[in-house]
């Protein structure tokens, strides 16, 4: 008989996480890129290549005449934008959620400094795992705005993580 409880709460939790998600892209607000926080996360990684953090060298040496935030950069955005997209939140009932991996990334194009980003965030399957555990694949990108392109495609995946 618990069997048979396990597997109704099962499908009920994934049947919560598809319609928290949606099927339609979720998509994060406008994120103006700094040069501040592109220098600020340059120092934390120990990456000075001049085409991030060097603004008088870009103008003249640079082919976008502009400092270009590093692809790690972008990446490392998606939790922030992604909670944005969500609205701060977890499906209901979620206690956390565990960086799972990535099955592809690709940088698709370049980020300027004073670029505006958002990011698009698509539930692609969502597999129940050991008990009260979820992996969650998704498409996400990050859009530059005024520019077809994104920046960054990935598959991104997660695992949420309920008590029990």
């Amino acid at each position: 008989m618990k069997e048979i409880a396990d597997s109704d709460d099962t499908a009920i939790l994934l049947a919560g996480i598809r319609r928290f998600y949606g099927s339609s892209p979720r998509m994060s607000v406008w994120y103006t890129v700094t040069q501040d926080s592109i220098n600020r996360f340059c120092a934390a990684i120990g990456d000075n290549d001049w085409m991030h953090v060097d603004s008088e060298r870009a103008k003249h040496d640079s082919p976008f005449g502009a400092c270009v935030a590093p692809g790690f950069w972008s990446l490392s955005m998606l939790p922030h934008l992604v909670r944005n997209a969500m609205g701060g939140d977890y499906p209901p009932g979620t206690m956390l959620a565990i960086n799972y991996g990535f099955d592809r990334i690709r940088f698709t194009g370049p980020v300027l400094i004073g670029a505006r980003v958002r990011l698009a965030f698509k539930l692609v399957d969502v597999t129940a795992r050991e008990r009260g555990r979820f992996l969650v694949k998704s498409e996400t990108t990050i859009d530059v705005e005024g520019r077809v392109q994104p920046a960054l495609i990935a598959e991104w995946m997660f695992l949420l993580v309920y008590p029990g």
